[in-house]
């Protein structure tokens, strides 16, 4: 009897084991299967959510392309707003939100075409918004990176932000240098981008492995010229992550840095091109030579020459407070030897000459304002910039740092030649947050770069617009970019470098060149950017909040 009874409460122990196991598994499975379907709702919404923005901002987009370039209010009623209008349909149709942001991003919209919007849409308890901006500016100012020629990346660039190049593109694995006067070739890592960044060519794609002096990338003689048999078409090499390749979809809006300066000037002497009542003055105008121009509207501007260096902050001073643009003669003085400059509103600095910008002592020279210099312009030293400047020769750019003012920064366009040697040379403190050039450097010219023993860090931009004719000591045109990864010095006789010891994601930071995109510039600048007769939008990512 005991045995039986043991065995029935074996049994009964046994069976409800294997029920408190069902039961688990049953609700295991019922909560998988919950989860499976809140989840499974989740990514649904967020799709639902970024479609409807996604189409908001393609529909937005063919509507901006499609309007004529008339006047600044012509656009806001061409728009519409979010009670009527194009916007309000969007709105409607694709159910989700959009915050006019311009006049919260300090915009003049009676001045520029320059609109913000954040278009929005719900997703559960959270957002998914993108920012867009409706811009005339040239699309240089898309492009961390870029050339309308060729672009050539040689060594290891860290790249934050997308790339253009209108014809091919040579990535290689050496970075080219010149010491006392002789041509050297180092061997390196290959460029890095960010994982969001996007390479736009229009043309054929080369790159070259030196591997350990299997291959040599470059003879180096009298000049650098490429061992094209070294170089495999139809392909890339990056280091750790590279861009996304693809064709731009967009029209590619150019400069036209003479019209640009010319319009440049006219706005400074007052003569907008877009007020009805100087249309006929503004187009007898445009149409001379730029010498010309000057002699014609000369007379609207307060003249400012003096013999003596020591005169000069005195001098500009009381032409600021005039309110009227100043035209600077430098014959006589062409280092302008001032602590800070800050014109309002509107008012243009003309330097009728060659300037040469340099802090004195150990503050940084502040330049607040907008700057046209018809001669060259070289800087040096440490200056801060809330400008835009146009320089009509060539620019140099050395031992410098360049830092934004205000939080802004400087967009520099050159029509000569374009160099930045010798910043930070031989530093070996790296850092990819912090730069020492903040601004947008454009030649309408070819540009080659070098940081080999220079550590350069640009938050901005670097493009070249280029043209047929060949770099110095190259066979290319367009952009090229030599760059180190790792620290470098100077031992006398030649340069000696160090590869950093890290992992190939570590090794990034200590590229010798480092580009970060910055989209605040098409905010920041207003009346100073180039003007061109066609509207375009510029999108920000995708945010999830």
């Amino acid at each position: 009897m005991n045995e039986k009874g043991y065995s029935l409460v074996l049994v009964m122990l046994t069976v409800t084991i294997f029920f408190i196991i069902g039961l688990t598994i049953l609700s295991v499975s019922i909560y998988q299967a919950k989860f499976t379907q809140v989840r499974v709702e989740d990514v649904t919404s967020l799709h639902d959510a970024v479609k409807a923005v996604e189409e908001t901002v393609a529909e937005l987009k063919v509507k901006v392309e499609q309007l004529s370039l008339s006047t600044p209010m012509q656009l806001d009623l061409d728009l519409g707003n979010t009670q009527f209008g194009f916007l309000n349909e969007l709105m409607s149709r694709h159910n989700v939100t959009i915050e006019d942001m311009t006049d919260a991003k300090g915009i003049a919209r009676n001045k520029l075409f320059t609109r913000v919007f954040r278009i929005s849409a719900p997703y559960g308890n959270k957002t998914v918004t993108r920012e867009v901006i409706i811009t005339n500016a040239p699309s240089f100012l898309k492009y961390a990176l870029g050339s309308r020629e060729n672009v050539t990346l040689n060594g290891g660039a860290y790249i934050d932000g997308n790339i253009y190049t209108g014809k091919d593109i040579y990535v290689t694995n050496v970075a080219n240098y010149i010491y006392n006067s002789t041509l050297y070739s180092v061997q390196t890592s290959f460029p890095t981008t960010s994982e969001k960044s996007i390479l736009f060519v229009e043309g054929n794609r080369y790159a070259c492995d030196h591997g350990n002096g299997a291959k040599s990338c470059y003879s180096t003689s009298t000049q650098f010229t490429k061992n094209i048999n070294d170089f495999s078409l139809g392909s890339l090499s990056f280091q750790h992550q590279g861009p996304i390749i693809q064709k731009e979809q967009d029209d590619f809006i150019d400069v036209n840095f003479d019209f640009t300066l010319k319009d440049k000037l006219l706005s400074a002497a007052g003569i907008d091109g877009f007020d009805p009542s100087k249309q006929a003055q503004y187009q007898s105008l445009i149409s001379l030579s730029l010498s010309e121009l000057v002699e014609q509207i000369k007379s609207s501007f307060v003249t400012v020459v003096v013999n003596d260096p020591s005169d000069l902050p005195t001098a500009l001073e009381g032409a600021i407070a005039s309110g009227k643009s100043i035209f600077l003669d430098t014959s006589t003085v062409p280092y302008v030897d001032i602590t800070s400059l800050t014109l309002n509103d509107e008012q243009w600095l003309i330097v009728n000459g060659d300037l040469t910008l340099e802090n004195a002592g150990s503050s940084s020279l502040q330049i607040k304002g907008n700057m046209i210099v018809l001669g060259n312009l070289t800087i040096t030293g440490q200056v801060a910039f809330d400008s835009t400047v146009y320089v009509n020769g060539n620019t140099s750019i050395y031992n410098t740092t360049i830092s934004g003012l205000n939080g802004k920064e400087v967009v520099l366009l050159t029509k000569g030649e374009l160099e930045i040697a010798r910043v930070n040379e031989f530093t070996n403190n790296f850092s990819l947050t912090t730069p020492n050039l903040k601004g947008f450097f454009y030649t309408d010219s070819n540009a080659v770069l070098y940081a080999v023993g220079s550590y350069i860090n640009i938050e901005g931009g670097l493009f070249a617009q280029g043209n047929s004719s060949i770099i110095p000591y190259t066979d290319e045109n367009g952009l090229i970019v030599n760059t180190y990864r790792g620290e470098t010095n100077d031992n006398g006789t030649n340069l000696s470098f160090q590869t950093p010891i890290s992992s190939e994601e570590e090794q990034k930071q200590y590229a010798r060149f480092v580009v970060k995109h910055n989209k605040e510039v098409f905010i920041n600048r207003g009346l100073g950017l180039p003007l061109v007769k066609q509207l375009a939008v510029i999108v920000d990512e995708i945010r999830v909040q």
